[in-house]
């Protein structure tokens, strides 16, 4: 008896091909610059995120040479650079996607690469230019100190905003720390309120008591870009949750895994920022909160 051939249709051969290609789990490589809270919550938000199943290889910025040997061997379909020094460590992989996470200046070292994406942590100005209207609608010159080396592109779309709400914001350029006193007493007498960025050449321990004081003593409203500023002396903040910034950087991975190219996949900034007011701050500048800021901020006493 001879044996008949049995032959597969084409068609059954695509469906097992791509039952196979879709059982395939998604490789992902998250780099982390150090094992913090504000990471770990990042970075269980990105995976909330991801609706496919994925393998994951942590690593710290110690563990670099491991995270190389790991690309060396196998190419994962996304690298996860979260905190600043992890996303320095990885750029140079510019065979494999990346999204960034917990980044306060990306550009300063991303340069031209089109291989990666993600999420800053700076909030739009028109957000908080408009929260601070909101806390202080009397406040129409606002004072902002800053580097133009870092912080020259965040200053014109600020400037845009500003004029929007008629808002003269006074910028003054430091290019070192030791400049920000002068900067401060040139507000003397004329701004409404100081404006707080993440400007590294301006925000140091020793120049945020400087402004705490300078605030104080000339009753002159901080408006900070974290909670933690409040306990120092600021007036108000506007923060971010780690967990809904690692969301949007799953959102974004999440299309690249798709088959978007990383070049379609624009950058973007943290998204729904909270508003949190010192109530005992705002009692020591005699300033009355409306009913608007306390129906939705939460008060520091």
């Amino acid at each position: 008896m001879v044996a008949k051939e049995f032959i597969i249709p084409p068609i059954f051969c695509l469906i097992l091909l791509c039952v196979a290609v879709e059982a395939r789990p998604q490789e992902i490589l998250i780099v982390q610059s150090m094992r913090i809270k504000p990471y770990a919550e990042a970075v269980e938000g990105f995976k909330g995120a991801l609706n496919a199943r994925f393998r994951e290889a942590r690593y710290t910025v110690r563990g670099s040479a491991e995270a190389a040997s790991y690309l060396r061997e196998r190419r994962p379909d996304l690298i996860l650079a979260v905190g600043m020094e992890a996303l320095q460590k990885v750029k140079r992989f510019s065979h494999v996607p990346i999204v960034y996470l917990m980044v306060l200046n990306p550009s300063a070292v991303l340069g031209d690469a089109g291989n990666i994406t993600g999420v800053g942590m700076t909030i739009a100005p028109e957000k908080q230019l408009t929260l601070l209207q909101k806390v202080l609608p009397g406040a129409r010159h606002v004072g902002i100190i800053y580097d133009p080396r870092k912080s020259a592109p965040f200053l014109r779309r600020a400037q845009n905003a500003a004029r929007g709400l008629r808002i003269e914001l006074l910028a003054r350029e430091v290019g070192h720390p030791r400049e920000v006193p002068e900067a401060l007493k040139s507000l003397k007498g004329v701004a409404d309120a100081l404006w707080m960025i993440p400007d590294t050449s301006v925000v140091t321990p020793e120049t945020t008591e400087l402004m705490m004081l300078f605030s104080l003593d000339n009753s002159i409203p901080v408006c900070a870009f974290s909670a933690k500023y409040l306990d120092m002396g600021a007036l108000m903040s506007l923060d971010v949750s780690a967990s809904d910034m690692g969301r949007q950087a799953g959102g974004l991975a999440a299309r690249i895994l798709s088959g978007a190219e990383v070049s379609d996949v624009s950058a973007v900034e943290a998204e729904n920022p909270s508003l949190f007011v010192n109530g005992a701050v705002a009692r020591k500048l005699r300033l009355s909160l409306g009913e608007e800021v306390r129906g939705k901020t939460r008060i520091a006493n």
